[in-house]
């Protein structure tokens, strides 16, 4: 069987921490046309998602057990793409590899592909003791248990043009009761396992497991890694009050130049700055505020997508916000210091939720309600 490539080319290995949904499908977008160019190096992209339910051209509403509402509860989202295959889970603990890949010029072989996909996680399971293997009629990898054949990793790709998207999910220690709310990938009578539930507390970090399965992709593909600049670096700020009425959060609207949109406090990382200089330093400047800053332990990556960042250069471009809140006086009012807002409110974190455009503002605002004693009248 043949499960690699001998024809070699040029790729680059991006290894992202938290990746939200909705940014990783962009940034596939934006790397296969990037990769169209065949002088291009294709695109490995490692990373995790947050909590999410993703449904293949063939999986139906009905594969996904609970309500949306039970979903939207337990911080869940459900999306529909354009992979092949049924529904499958995403979510802290698992490692995703997205493979942005050409395989124009002598590599137009789609099965050896997934077989290629297959095989760097059957090496990598082997790397930390586990065997693994492919089951017939079931794309993935799968391990013997005790309780009966359980998939480790799943695996589905479009391809369009001869370039690649989606790619792997390997479970390391994922959330396993979330698998239960779904059929994953169609699947009745077998059941999923991770390497936490195989090895225990000998499971693996998740950067150990995304060093091995870059080297066996890297092998399997043929791939010759060429270096990546590091992504560039900027802070996400959402302040709050204690109102008379619960937990309030300040909403700033950007002046129509900016975009004209509602927003939490974000901006670059200046050169020699702390994240934590630079979030005291940016809420100061735009609000005229200062608080208890505390970290959301929460960062995520995206693609700086040319012709909405103004970013310009041969090589795609990333950015990695670090996430904060800050607590401010309860009688606290803004001063719109710079041009960039021209308006700013006072909100409950529902109305807040709504009047939010980015998709990271909404997770650091919800990650911030599940650390922070909300009052009755917030939801």
């Amino acid at each position: 069987m043949n499960t690699g490539f001998t024809k070699q080319k040029q790729g680059q290995f991006r290894h992202f921490g938290r990746v939200l949904y909705g940014a990783g499908l962009l940034m596939q977008r934006g790397l296969a046309d990037y990769v169209r160019d065949g002088d291009c190096p294709d695109q490995i992209l490692l990373l995790e998602h947050n909590p999410v339910f993703t449904l293949g051209r063939s999986a139906t509403r009905s594969d996904v057990h609970v309500s949306d509402e039970f979903l939207t509860k337990n911080g869940v989202e459900l999306h529909r793409t354009d992979r092949g295959g049924q529904v499958t889970y995403h979510g802290p603990g698992q490692i995703v590899v997205y493979p942005i890949c050409n395989l124009r010029g002598g590599r137009q072989d789609v099965g050896r592909l997934v077989r290629g996909l297959e095989q760097a996680m059957i090496n990598a399971s082997k790397d930390f003791g586990v065997t693994a293997d492919r089951l017939e009629g079931y794309p993935g990898i799968w391990v013997k248990t005790a309780h009966g054949l359980e998939k480790l990793g799943a695996v589905g790709i479009h391809l369009k043009r001869w370039v690649s998207t989606h790619g792997i999910a390997f479970n390391i220690d994922p959330c396993m009761s979330h698998f239960q709310w779904i059929t994953p990938c169609g699947i009745t009578d077998k059941g999923v396992c991770s390497l936490r539930t195989l090895l225990g507390n000998e499971c693996p970090t998740w950067n150990e497991v995304g060093t091995s399965l870059a080297f066996h992709l890297s092998e399997i593909l043929a791939l010759n890694p060429v270096p990546v600049a590091e992504p560039s670096q900027s802070i996400s700020v959402t302040v709050w009050r204690r109102g008379n009425s619960g937990l309030e959060i300040l909403m700033l609207l950007r002046c129509l130049s900016e975009g004209r949109w509602w927003s939490n406090v974000t901006e670059m990382i200046e050169p020699g700055e702390t994240p934590e200089i630079a979030a005291h330093r940016e809420v100061l400047e735009e609000t005229g505020l200062s608080g208890n800053l505390a970290a959301m332990d929460f960062q995520h990556s995206f693609w700086l997508e040319p012709t909405i960042c103004g970013v310009c250069g041969d090589e795609p471009q990333f950015n990695t916000e670090i996430c904060f809140h800050m607590e401010v006086p309860a009688d606290s009012q803004a001063s719109l210091i710079t041009n960039e807002h021209n308006e700013y409110r006072w909100c409950a974190p529902s109305e807040a939720l709504k009047m939010m455009s980015r998709e990271s503002s909404k997770a650091a605002l919800n990650k911030l309600l599940t650390t922070v004693a909300v009052g009755d009248g917030d939801q």
